[in-house]
């Protein structure tokens, strides 16, 4: 797997610049929500309904614009993809996933509301806020009970930090607390925590015939990085 963390020369540059940047095959191996699911979340789709063709709207706008018709996310698409899929597998639709999108959006007015602290502080008053502003019989029988909204929410954020009241470091549970996601750092690219070299590089220099004692001396670090790089790609890869 290569990151190509970087867009063509005329993309506005302080626009990727802190803000991380994965194509939706990329997006698709970090956050383990399929590229159909991706696309369909952050592009809409259309499709026929009553021998009409209709559009559904994206639940959201990507952080970065898309390139020759290819999606670029950004870190917090990342963290909302992440999100919205623990909704999901709560057996909620799309049309009431997208109240629950436009209702978080709306009470705590950004763009990107799951990947706000105050969804990780303030979990309790936003669950009936949500469940006020949406107001579907449905979806309160499938959010009933405060456990099921708070356990998505501590779930689906006790990984991330967050800087200013929105996430700015993600460390995903396969990296052993050695691998890093920081749109701060290689574009976003996971990176060891303590040493910053991309885990895809290890990675590489392994599989090319590098013994993980030649890994740790060529990079000058320590063994147990090595293998916490190589168990976080080989996890992603599966």
């Amino acid at each position: 797997m290569s990151y190509p963390f970087t867009m063509h020369h005329d993309a506005n540059q302080h626009q990727i610049i802190g803000t991380g940047t994965y194509t939706v095959a990329e997006a698709r191996k970090l956050s383990g929500v399929p590229t159909t699911r991706i696309n369909r979340w952050l592009r809409g789709r259309a499709r026929h309904h009553h021998d009409k063709i209709v559009h559904d709207e994206p639940l959201w706008a990507a952080q970065l614009p898309s390139f020759e018709g290819r999606l670029y996310l950004g870190f917090r698409d990342l963290i909302e993809l992440r999100m919205v899929e623990a909704f999901r597998r709560q057996k909620i639709s799309l049309p009431y996933l997208r109240k629950v999108v436009q209702a978080a959006r709306d009470i705590i007015g950004d763009t990107h509301p799951f990947s706000t602290s105050a969804f990780k502080t303030d979990g309790r008053r936003l669950y009936f806020e949500v469940i006020s502003k949406t107001d579907e019989p449905r979806l309160i029988e499938v959010l009933s009970g405060q456990h099921v909204f708070h356990s998505i929410v501590s779930v689906g954020l006790k990984d991330v930090w967050f800087a200013d009241g929105v996430a700015s470091l993600w460390l995903p549970e396969a990296g052993n607390g050695e691998v890093v996601i920081d749109p701060a750092r290689s574009f976003g690219a996971p990176v060891l925590r303590r040493y910053g070299v991309p885990t895809i590089t290890i990675f590489e220099a392994v599989l090319g015939g590098r013994s993980v004692t030649q890994v740790s001396a060529d990079f000058e670090i320590d063994q147990k990085s090595v293998r916490a790089a190589m168990a976080f790609e080989s996890k992603i890869a599966a």
